[in-house]
């Protein structure tokens, strides 16, 4: 029976409270039939609730309010019961069976339906080869999931939501992991999708993916849909100043001027990194460059290109083979993280959830982590003065909410990222080396923290910086540094102005200059 309804989806008067927290209060969101619909809000405002409800995690008799799917009320009590009525969610966070091939993975829901079914393996690669090229999804068939990339998992993810044929496909900060290129093919696909009469409700952090993809936009601010806005009034000042409560003012922070006379604090010299997946080959070409007392020096270039092994060797993550490296005028070797850490070094990396927190701990307990030693008397941990150093970095660091005993899982995604840039400030690094750091955080808490940033830099820190959001690295970057494929291609001044020469750059078109 075909329903006459103009909505794919409705969420009606939905509200929902963990504890005395309200995080949904009386939520009203409606989705029409065949349209990209853009979710967006500050981290914590109640996106994730939101979604966890839509995908059963959270089940009917958890929250009131009622869900409708083109136009039939269903109850949800799991993400079988979800995906039973048409709805694929792609999560933020990576979830993909490392030990599968990207076939095997993609097959895994109808797979688990037939548990007795033998498994045909040929059959199996030529069917997803098939899927794959109908929509240009980049993947093989038969690579094995843990060998791919943080960007291929998220393209993984998102090709196996498309196959189940879903009547609302839900993409929850799909972007964050990809390159331009693979975003550009995303929005095609999203479009493709569109064409086919599929729903999508895309959730996002980026005003200019919302202007380029979406046709009508809600905002969720404190639990609430505070409006609904069609793409012909899309405004980004308005869209922001509805999601934060008020003017956002500059996004980016004033810089101040660092010369050639300032005291260099790092100088790596013709660097070599190795290659963990072949060890005793190099990663990248040998490489050099120098960081100045108060610099925030930016590293751009694709995903791929050896941004991140660069910071990830420094800290002593991946081998180093030859060069040199010095801090403060002085030759170190750096064979571990904590002889890193010795030498000055704080590293937040690209993924929080695998490597940046401790999701079994409190939010003191994270924030203090890499201070235990100087927090512990006769092996017994000062209580207070962890309590004491955490709140500190909680309240200038604005994380919500303000409860140091909460876990850490119990935070949005924007929050967790701020307690993983205060888990490395509190060692007071002479070296902060930042790799995304605002991946995955709501344009408020970016302008949050980017002020930190600077104020570290001002505070005569010396700051590298990596990010896959152009503007945003020429803005907070002094100077910037690009590699493209495997090696260091060219340097050039900060300022958004450069945004099309460091593209061209980073794609291995650009001359190797100084602007």
């Amino acid at each position: 029976m075909t329903s006459n309804s103009q909505y794919a989806l409705e969420m009606i008067d939905i509200s929902k409270s963990f504890g005395n927290t309200i995080a949904l209060s009386n939520v009203d969101l409606r989705v029409k039939k065949g349209t990209i619909h853009g979710l967006i809000g500050q981290n914590g405002a109640g996106k994730s609730t939101l979604m966890k409800i839509l995908s059963g995690l959270y089940p009917a008799g958890s929250f009131t309010g009622q869900i409708v799917i083109d136009g039939n009320p269903v109850e949800l009590n799991s993400t079988l019961d979800a995906q039973a009525v048409g709805i694929s969610i792609v999560p933020q966070e990576t979830t993909v069976a490392d030990t599968l091939n990207v076939a095997e993975n993609i097959l895994l829901p109808e797979m688990s339906k037939s548990p007795l079914k033998p498994y045909d393996k040929s059959g199996a690669l030529a069917k997803v080869s098939e899927f794959l090229n109908s929509y240009n999804i980049p993947l093989q068939p038969d690579k094995l999931a843990s060998s791919l990339t943080l960007a291929e998992k998220q393209i993984l993810m998102i090709a196996r939501a498309i196959y189940l044929q879903p009547q609302v496909l839900v993409l929850d900060e799909p972007t964050s992991s990809l390159t331009g290129d693979e975003i550009k093919n995303l929005f095609a696909v999203t479009r493709t999708l569109k064409s086919l009469g599929i729903t999508t409700v895309f959730i996002t952090h980026k005003m200019d993916e919302i202007i380029e993809l979406c046709d009508t936009v809600s905002i969720l601010r404190d639990g609430q849909i505070v409006c609904q806005v069609d793409r012909s009034e899309f405004e980004v000042d308005v869209l922001v100043s509805h999601m934060i409560g008020r003017d956002l003012g500059d996004l980016y922070p004033p810089q101040q001027r660092v010369g050639n006379e300032a005291p260099v604090v790092l100088k790596v010299i013709d660097l070599v990194v190795g290659n963990p997946r072949k060890p005793g080959e190099p990663l990248l070409n040998p490489f050099s460059f120098e960081l100045r007392q108060g610099e925030i020096l930016g590293i751009g270039g694709l995903v791929g290109s050896g941004r991140s092994e660069i910071v990830k060797s420094l800290f002593g993550h991946y081998k180093i083979l030859g060069g040199e490296v010095h801090v403060q005028g002085n030759p170190i070797k750096t064979r571990s993280v904590s002889e890193s850490i010795s030498h000055g070094f704080g590293y937040i990396t690209e993924d929080r959830k695998a490597e940046g927190l401790f999701f079994n701990l409190a939010i003191k307990e994270n924030f203090t982590a890499s201070i235990l030693k100087f927090l512990t008397n006769l092996s017994f941990l000062m209580k207070a003065a962890e309590k004491s150093k955490a709140r500190v970095y909680l309240e200038n660091l604005q994380v919500i909410p303000q409860n140091l005993d909460a876990p850490i899982s119990s935070l949005s995604g924007g929050n967790q990222q701020k307690v993983v840039l205060g888990k490395s400030l509190i060692t007071k690094p002479s070296i902060l080396m930042l790799d995304e750091p605002t991946k995955g955080v709501d344009i408020a808490s970016k302008a949050e923290i980017y002020k930190t940033i600077a104020e570290y830099a001002k505070q005569g820190y010396a700051v590298l910086l990596i990010s896959s959001e152009f503007p945003e690295l020429l803005a907070m970057s002094h100077r910037v540094i690009v590699f493209s494929g495997g090696q260091l291609v060219g340097e050039m001044a900060g300022g958004l102005e450069n945004e099309k020469a460091l593209m061209l750059m980073a794609i291995g078109a650009g001359n190797d200059s100084k602007n």
